[in-house]
Formats: structure tokens, sequence, C-alpha cells
């Protein structure tokens, strides 16, 4: 067989296997969006706290959310760029939240969220006896938190506030940071850009309405973080 009939062969068996590459990322990424749909819509209407009840939300099956390892997370903040989404769906401020940032992230063109349900991720502590002692488990053990979730802690630590357990009249320090729900990380070539916790000063408890002021707030801080990501960085002397 000639070098010409060869190329004839193998040129079609190459195009097929990048168009099914391709095609295989679409499936993977719309399975992402679909399950961080379902996962957020599924509380919906719910009972939570205190007799509340958890903000109903619409998120479009073709959002920009891609689930990532608290690991594969670190890797982004050490040396990739990208914006980061830490929280879970039971937490109200998390569902205040996620509305204002899909929208500002498809006004700005953003394709790409990378998110981590942090709910089973982190240490937690709980305080008996006038003491802190580690919380449980459904199964009885203790909450230790993952070694990913211990990573992002040290990279974010310079952002993150004390983990304070409070019982009572009681207040006592963990004496380690802790990534409060929700956190989102402005990230750009290995360097953190910004790093937002909660929501807004004026939200109380988490399940009120955002008004419109409070929206546009908002609004406002995840958009002048990705105008910093998107401006151009001068590499040399010369003037830009």
């Amino acid at each position: 067989m000639n070098k010409k009939n060869i190329c004839y062969i193998l040129i079609p068996i190459l195009c097929f296997m990048l168009f099914a590459l391709s095609y295989i990322k679409i499936i993977n990424n719309n399975n992402d969006s679909i399950k961080f749909k379902k996962e957020y819509e599924s509380l919906n209407g719910k009972e939570a706290y205190e007799g509340q009840k958890y903000k109903k939300l619409e998120i479009n099956s073709d959002n920009p959310v891609k689930y990532k390892s608290s690991s594969e997370l670190a890797d982004i903040i050490k040396n990739g760029t990208g914006i980061i989404y830490l929280g879970f769906p039971s937490s109200p401020w998390c569902r205040t939240m996620v509305p204002v940032l899909l929208d500002v992230l498809k006004d700005n063109n953003i394709d790409t969220l990378y998110y981590l349900n942090i709910e089973n991720e982190r240490d937690s502590y709980e305080i008996q006896d006038g003491k802190l002692v580690y919380s449980k488990d459904n199964k009885g053990n203790d909450i230790k938190g993952t070694k990913g979730y211990f990573e992002l802690l040290d990279l974010l630590e310079p952002y993150l506030s004390d983990y304070i357990i409070t019982l009572d009249d009681q207040t006592l320090n963990v004496n380690e940071k802790r990534i409060y729900e929700p956190t989102v990380i402005f990230v750009k070539e290995g360097n953190i850009i910004g790093v937002h916790t909660s929501t807004i000063i004026s939200q109380i408890t988490g399940y009120e309405k955002l008004t419109d002021d409070e929206y546009e707030e908002l609004y406002g801080i995840y958009e002048d973080y990705i105008l910093d990501m998107n401006s151009e960085t001068c590499n040399t002397d010369d003037a830009c």
C-alpha cells in the first residue's frame, strides 16, 4: 500500500477520533451542568431550618458548571486560570448567590465555573462540657475533613476568617481558618485575583430575597473581579 492510500485511510480515522473526543467532552460537560441543576433544584420549597423554606431556584441546563475535586482545584489555584465556587445546595447563602453568579458569568461570556460541594469536605467541631470536640457524622465517626480540603485551606489562608464555634454564651476558637460557604475564588495564571465569601453585609439570614439594589451590589462585586482577571498584565518594563 502506497503512502497516498495510507493517507486516504488515516485522515478519515483521525477526523472521526477528533469528533468523538469533542462529542465526549460535550456530553461530560452537559452532564455536569444537569447534575448541578438537579443538585440545587432538588431542595426547592422544602423545609429548612426552624420553619424556613429553601429558596426556589431555576437553573439553566446549559449552565457553565464543571465539577472538580479539591486536589484539582488546588492545582488550578497554584498554576491555572479560572473561577471557582465552593458551597453546597442546603446553604441559604449559596442559594442566594448562585443565580447572581450565573448571571454575571453569562453576561461576561465566561463558559466555565469550577465547583466543589464542600459540605462533606470540611472538618467540623462543636462544644461539649466547655471543650472543643469533633462533630460526628451519621455513622458516629469524627468529622475531621479531607486531605484536599486542608490543601485548599493552606492556599486560601490569607483570605479566610477564623473558625469560631459559639454555644450559648461561650465562644471558642478552633485555631484554624475556615472556608465558609459560599466562597468564590478568582484565579489568573496561578495568582489569586480575589476571594469573596458569603453574599453582602445587608443580608441577615440568607433566606430573605435580595432587593434589586442588593442584587446589583453582589453582581458588581463578582463582575469587578472578572474585569480584573481579564485586564492586561504587563510582563515587561515597556509601557502598555
